[in-house]
């Protein structure tokens, strides 16, 4: 579906505005618990937003909610990028985080309703690649696109805001009579599993372990390498083809009907990626971190697929993703500050890698244990 094309935008423009709003308020002079708190302070809203819009969601809500946010969405980035002051910018980044929370939520449900029956895991695999190819633009482009200056700057988002207003008010909607995946389960192929609706826990403990894992890598790794004055080019790739790596994999998981609702796929993959966190901190150099950081791009790929999957399933399906969306914020707050205490702790920057290790073997843990629940 072309619409897909729409959260890879959105994506790109988040970065973009975040960025712009973080560096330059790094060049103004703003301590490091306030740079943090403007970093942080969408999530929270983001979290909130999420349980409320999963709660509220339905195929004949979700394109009215969908065009709303994406016009919210583009006013707050330009707003953002127009503000100077500390506290009037902490409350346009809650305002625009509560419009991406929206936006991202909805678009979700929107999908599954565009969706024809059996077609589920196709789509997803298509959401996961756009949104990951998205971020990567975000990172490759975030640091020249700065230099053009605040206006230049405005102009960028608001023109991608009227794309993807305009493709989404272009696309001919299906009728809410017609039989969707948002009311049928995927059909299962030759080989692979029924829906099982105890794996809808599994994909919240994933999707919350990913971005645990995740947004220390973007958040402080970076800043690792300012301070072994590696110029910020090298890291922006790094982690722009980290996301094209999520992005692909993402995609092409979908492909593989046989490890969904299965425990070997969880097993393998989260020891491959403890293993490769656990040799990044015995020798944390940028080669070795840089190399790593790209190839855990496929578990993530796989447990961001995986996880809205499972999500959009079973059960009350605009809930379970409300569910997840909140868990995005939720596991990046718990990843950054227990990344850094094990930093405090270890006194070594590599610590955190160790962090990341023990995160995906305890997940792997309380994963297999959902799994092996007994069904009702």
């Amino acid at each position: 579906m072309f619409i897909q094309i729409c959260p890879a935008l959105m994506d790109w423009t988040v970065f973009l505005v975040l960025f712009a709003v973080l560096y330059g308020a790094g060049e103004r002079g703003l301590s490091g618990l306030q740079c943090a708190w403007l970093g942080g302070i969408g999530q929270l809203a983001y979290m909130v937003t999420s349980l409320l819009a999963g709660m509220t969601l339905s195929r004949r809500n979700a394109r009215g909610l969908l065009l709303a946010s994406t016009v919210g969405s583009t006013a707050m980035g330009v707003v953002c990028l127009l503000v100077n002051s500390f506290a009037p910018q902490m409350l346009c980044q809650v305002l625009l985080f509560v419009c991406l929370a929206l936006f991202f939520n909805s678009f979700q449900t929107f999908m599954r309703g565009e969706t024809l029956p059996g077609g589920l895991a196709l789509t997803v695999g298509r959401y996961t690649c756009a949104w990951s190819v998205g971020s990567a633009a975000g990172f490759l482009s975030s640091g020249s696109l700065y230099e053009l200056g605040s206006l230049a700057l405005c102009l960028v988002t608001l023109l991608v805001g009227v794309v993807i207003l305009a493709t989404l008010l272009r696309h001919p909607t299906r009728a809410h009579a017609m039989a969707s995946a948002d009311e049928h389960t995927d059909d299962a192929t030759p080989g692979a599993r029924a829906a099982d609706a105890r794996y809808v826990l599994v994909g919240w403990c994933l999707i919350f372990t990913a971005m645990f894992v995740q947004r220390p890598l973007q958040s402080l790794w970076p800043a690792m390498c300012a301070r072994s004055a590696i110029l910020p080019i090298l890291p922006g790739l790094v982690l722009s083809l980290h996301m094209l790596l999520q992005g692909v994999c993402g995609y092409r998981v979908a492909a593989f009907a046989r490890w969904r609702y299965r425990r070997t796929p969880l097993v393998i993959l989260h020891l491959a990626g403890a293993i490769l966190m656990g040799l990044v901190w015995l020798n944390p150099v940028f080669p070795v971190s840089a190399a790593a950081i790209i190839v855990l791009g496929a578990y993530l790929g796989y447990a961001y697929f995986t996880a809205v999957y499972y999500a959009s399933n079973s059960g009350r399906r605009s809930f379970n993703i409300g569910v997840n969306e909140c868990l995005v914020g939720m596991g990046s707050f718990a990843g950054l500050f227990a990344a850094q205490w094990g930093e405090t702790v270890m006194d070594k920057d590599g610590a955190m890698y160790a962090v990341c290790a023990l995160a995906l073997l305890v997940s792997l843990l309380i994963q297999v244990a959902l799994a092996s629940l007994r069904p009702r």
